[in-house]
């Protein structure tokens, strides 16, 4: 076991070898949070401007030198991981009760193919309900920080959703095998959590009634009447008076967890994007959508764009947005599929996600899908599908009650169109304007762009605008600053495509999140490879054309292939989101994609 030991439960704080830690700096401690809850190592600079917004560049950077030093002064050792362009903790040389917690978690899900505990599972998550007895990181504030407190708040609202998800399943598991006294525990504290939250209080009610505890169970009843009435003015639900009528009036109550109501409150969402520039418009326009006066309000909105244009971040910007929030009382269920899903496993995270387990092992994609339709008739959520490559796919996931939207994504203009009940159901997202570009570049880069305003404004021309590649370039010119070396001969090179195709994807910009992070050749490879050979042919042909905007009409295409009538190739090219159609009987391909095409043409 390590000796030094972070607790980020409670009152943050550190210990080594069962003495507490004392930081004379609150940054230290906001720092190490910020650093155990990642899962990758971070950027420094991300971490300067989080931690010190108000601060410029240079400044915020030597703040973060400082606070490291810091750290490393109290709690010395190789846990904290160092280097000119990143940071992170060595969970190996470390033990912190979040990620201890989060494993137990995890293990407990692992453990089986089908939703029943064991007492194994049990064990493990008992012990996580006790790591996490109170709120994270509680009484902690850094003064004058919105977006440190942001994190800070998303971070406590998902961690309170996994203990929630760890008591309910403790509260089924003792329940279904007749041990009351220690589901009663548990769901007194699930209860304890929010006092406000109906089913807490209906599964305090139906456990009292199966032990037996008849008039306990209609004094929960009243205490739920009674906190109703003094915080929100409002009566209980329906289903909690006709619970109350049914254990008034059967002496025999028996407990039955699938009767629970579910908890409207759980939410699937994806992680927030890191950065996010130039979409307000845009933002506001699909919320428009979906959210509009009767008339025109749409029930589903399918957001198509370029491969790397930026459809994933902007709905996950969506699913974290406070207005949808407030529109969308009962939560968000998001879910990215790519390629070649598992749409059984896909689907029964939402079905977890609105309490829907089941002990039967048996059930197919069918019921799933039908149970959540029919608790999505009276709720008001939002539902995201991202990343749709086969129409088909969507079937489990169009389940929106008449209160719920739905957003679908999709990079395949033969996809979109498949989905879209109207044309006008499509909401073409487009690149980035050439000042959001510059500003994006500036943010990722901003010695870049003070230095070299000429060339980096000439770069994201040549990028025209697509949020990726931006993202791509910026942090590749970033990484050459921080080596003392000059960026002229690198944004020559990105400006030329070749480099570009060759970096990773950002961690945060993949369409799920998880894994490692695919080139962004890779990245686009995924819409061509499923080509068959004279299709992909033909597209390699067309890198020959110059890109800056590469544009073209049909006869310049046929005269590229030889073809009198490039049509149905050209048909199936629109439709796999590798050309565009512009008016006037014209083409267009992006210029990442024409690099795309012409390395194709190499091989």
């Amino acid at each position: 076991m390590s000796e030094l030991r972070v607790y980020l439960f409670g009152e943050p704080h550190l210990e080594y070898q069962a003495e507490r830690l004392s930081f004379e700096r609150q940054k230290a401690l906001a720092l190490i949070a910020y650093l155990a809850l990642a899962e990758h190592r971070q950027y420094r600079d991300v971490a300067a401007t989080l931690l010190w917004p108000n601060l410029d560049q240079q400044h915020a950077r030597a703040a973060l030198r400082s606070t490291l030093h810091t750290i490393g002064s109290v709690a010395p050792g190789e846990w904290l991981y160092k280097d000119r362009i990143s940071l992170g903790i060595q969970p190996e040389l470390i033990w912190i009760d979040v990620t201890t917690f989060l494993s137990l978690i995890a293990q407990s899900r692992s453990h089986h193919n089908q939703k029943t505990l064991c007492e194994e599972c049990a064990g493990w998550l008992q012990q996580a309900v006790q790591i996490s007895q109170a709120d994270f990181m509680a009484g902690f504030l850094l003064a004058e920080n919105a977006e440190y407190e942001e994190w800070q708040q998303l971070q406590r609202e998902w961690l309170w959703r996994e203990r929630s998800y760890a008591l309910r399943r403790l509260i089924t598991y003792y329940g279904d095998i007749g041990n009351f006294e220690l589901a009663l525990s548990h769901a007194t504290q699930w209860l304890a959590m929010d006092t406000l939250h109906e089913p807490a209080h209906q599964m305090l009610m139906r456990l009292y009634a199966a032990n037996g505890q008849r008039s306990e169970a209609l004094r929960q009843y009243q205490q739920c009447v009674d906190v109703l009435d003094l915080e929100l003015a409002t009566l209980p639900s329906a289903e909690t008076d006709e619970l109350y009528a049914l254990i008034q009036n059967d002496n025999t109550f028996s407990f039955n967890h699938t009767a629970s109501i579910p908890d409207s409150r759980f939410t699937v969402l994806p992680a927030l994007p890191s950065l996010i520039v130039g979409r307000e418009q845009a933002l506001q326009e699909i919320k428009a959508r979906i959210w509009g006066s009767t008339g025109n309000k749409s029930p589903v909105t399918i957001i198509q764009g370029w491969p790397g244009v930026g459809k994933s971040t902007i709905v996950a910007a969506l699913a974290h947005d406070k207005e949808i929030a407030q529109h969308f009382p009962d939560g968000v269920l998001w879910t990215s599929l790519g390629e070649n899903p598992s749409l059984m496993n896909e689907i029964a995270v939402w079905a977890e996600a609105l309490g829907l387990e089941s002990g039967q092992r048996e059930l197919n994609l069918d019921v799933i899908t039908a149970q959540i339709k029919a608790q999505l008739q009276k709720r008001r959520m939002l539902l995201i599908v991202d990343d749709v490559w086969q129409a088909e796919h969507l079937a489990p996931f169009n389940v929106a009650g008449p209160e719920c939207a739905l957003i679908v994504t999709s990079r395949l203009n033969e996809v979109a169109q498949a989905l879209a009940p109207t044309a006008l159901d499509i909401y073409r997202l487009s690149v980035l304007t050439e000042s959001f570009a510059i500003e994006l570049l500036e943010r990722l880069a901003p010695e870049s762009v003070i230095h070299h305003p000429t060339e980096s404004r000439q770069l994201v021309r040549d990028l025209e605008g697509l949020p990726l590649a931006i993202q791509v370039a910026g942090r590749l010119l970033n990484n050459e600053i921080r080596l003392g070396w000059g960026v002229s001969e690198l944004i020559k090179e990105l400006s030329e495509g070749a480099r570009l195709l060759q970096a990773q994807v950002p961690g945060d910009m993949t369409p799920n999140g998880h894994g490692p992070s695919p080139t962004i050749a890779a990245l686009l490879k995924r819409s061509t490879d499923s080509l068959d050979k004279a299709v992909r042919d033909r597209f390699a042909l067309l890198g020959l054309f110059v890109p800056k905007p590469a544009t073209f009409d049909l006869k310049a295409i046929a005269t590229a292939w030889g073809d009198e009538d490039p049509r149905p190739t050209i048909r199936v090219l629109v439709n796999r989101g590798l050309l565009e159609p512009l008016n006037g009987g014209r083409f267009q391909m992006h210029a990442l994609i024409v690099v795309h095409a012409r390395s194709l043409g190499e091989e």
